[in-house]
């Protein structure tokens, strides 16, 4: 979970709350249920970063004004750059708008270089694509910049924002694979570029200089995210693996078992060891391989090297499984997994530890709760998109939802049916009837 941690940037009591509301373990109720709406809200902000402040607001774990949202972009744990950026560039919400304002004003440049602070600001996120959200980035960069060092560069607010443009500009010139060297921008470029842009006068050439040679040898990235994280476990992972690579996906553990064939034939250590990723919403499980592969050095051509990977083995997503603990003479701390609609056994573990164990089902136990939480709350917007001919519902969801509640298979289909109906009754915008088709329960997705 060190991957989630970012550098507090304020002092105020709502931006000390969010250093360790991730990953908190309690047995306060209160406070366990405001981690799990904490976790629930990251996870909504990653896929749809209205819903996930919304929810956030709801719930009372961030305060609805605009410089508590600031403060929770800025200190939140789990939180994706790039949803960030989109977020306070929404040029379409007043909210937005307003939560920019304050986002910036809480990010202090005083006595920062120019180039410092640029990277300082673009740490924080990740730039949009679209022209207009970054446009409007460097806007409210150089306004905070000027307010925070005035007359440092230029008196006009303008000439720091089309330098920051400009220095943007020359980051992808110079840092993009696919331009090639003969055709990136040189230093007499650059300065040709910012001719005339304070008030019809230069700036000064040591400081054009200074910038291009410290943008061309290091370059000016976002800050690191659970996406880079994840990205990196992703290329770790090889065979025919699901896709790990989904902006609200997390890893929130990772840790090693035996698998158990036998119970009553003992294992050697070595054996049979696997390696299991818990996210948020599936459980991978691999084995650790050597992938040998060849590197290239000064001293010689060519030489091997090894370095470690994982097989993938199998997944399972989050409540199509349950977990249960058991116990026998050569595996005191096992862990079954079954599968939520008939109770198959899907796969036998044993943990190092009885700390191992209780530590993994947990960690399930709460990616559960928030999991289904996530799944009621996309049930119960059914009907948005179903006024445009379109189902929202998720027949797969819904029948996990209501087993995983301890409910039949028959009657979860059942369940499903009678919504459907009562939905078609009520609600006239929905055109010319629909057949619904309920699949044959051997047919149900495993």
């Amino acid at each position: 979970k060190q991957w989630y941690q970012r550098e507090s940037t304020g002092s105020s009591p709502i931006a000390e709350k969010y250093g360790h509301l991730w990953g908190t373990t309690t047995s306060d109720p209160e406070q366990k249920q405001l981690c799990r709406n904490y976790k629930l809200g990251v996870y909504k902000f990653n896929k749809r970063p209205s819903q996930g402040v919304k929810h956030l607001t709801t719930t009372a774990v961030v305060d609805n004004t605009p410089y508590d949202i600031a403060a929770f972009l800025l200190n939140g744990k789990g939180l994706s750059l790039s949803q960030i950026g989109n977020f306070i560039t929404d040029l379409r919400k007043p909210l937005s708008m307003a939560v920019l304002e304050e986002f910036m004003k809480q990010i202090d440049f005083t006595a920062l270089p120019f180039e410092q602070a640029l990277r300082h600001f673009i740490s924080k996120l990740r730039l949009p694509g679209e022209a207009q959200k970054i446009d409007r980035l460097m806007e409210a960069f150089a306004e905070r910049y000027c307010d925070c060092n005035p007359n440092t560069i230029s008196e006009a607010q303008d000439t720091i924002y089309v330098l920051a443009f400009s220095v943007i500009i020359l980051q992808t010139d110079l840092h993009n694979p696919q331009i090639k060297l003969h055709r990136k921008m040189d230093l007499e470029s650059f300065i040709q570029n910012n001719r005339g842009i304070d008030n019809g006068n230069d700036l000064d050439r040591n400081l054009l200089e200074a910038i291009y040679e410290g943008v061309k040898r290091e370059p000016i990235i976002s800050g690191r995210d659970h996406l880079d994280f994840l990205e990196s476990i992703d290329k770790s992972i090889i065979g025919k693996k699901i896709n790990l690579m989904d902006p609200w996906r997390m890893l929130m553990m990772s840790t090693q078992m035996h698998e158990v064939h036998n119970r009553n034939e003992k294992l050697l250590p070595e054996k049979h060891v696997r390696n299991i990723f818990l996210f948020n919403d599936l459980l991978v499980i691999t084995k650790q391989v050597q992938v040998r592969g060849k590197a290239t050095t000064k001293t010689t051509k060519e030489r091997v090297i090894s370095t470690c990977s994982f097989q993938y083995r199998q997944h399972f997503m989050i409540c199509s499984f349950k977990a249960e603990s058991w116990s026998s003479q050569f595996y005191p701390y096992g862990v079954r997994l079954l599968d939520s609609y008939d109770d198959r056994l899907l796969i036998e573990m044993s943990a190092y530890s009885e700390d191992d164990r209780t530590a993994f089902l947990t960690e399930l136990a709460e990616v559960t709760w928030v999991y289904r939480a996530l799944e009621n709350d996309r049930i119960g917007s059914l009907g948005v998109a179903d006024k445009l001919g379109q189902s929202t519902l998720s027949l797969h969801s819904f029948i996990l939802i209501q087993t995983a509640d301890g409910g039949t298979l028959t009657h979860s289909v059942d369940a499903f049916s009678n919504l459907i109906s009562s939905k078609r009754q009520n609600e006239t915008p929905w055109g010319p009837p629909v057949r619904c088709f309920i699949p044959r329960v051997s047919a149900l997705p495993t």
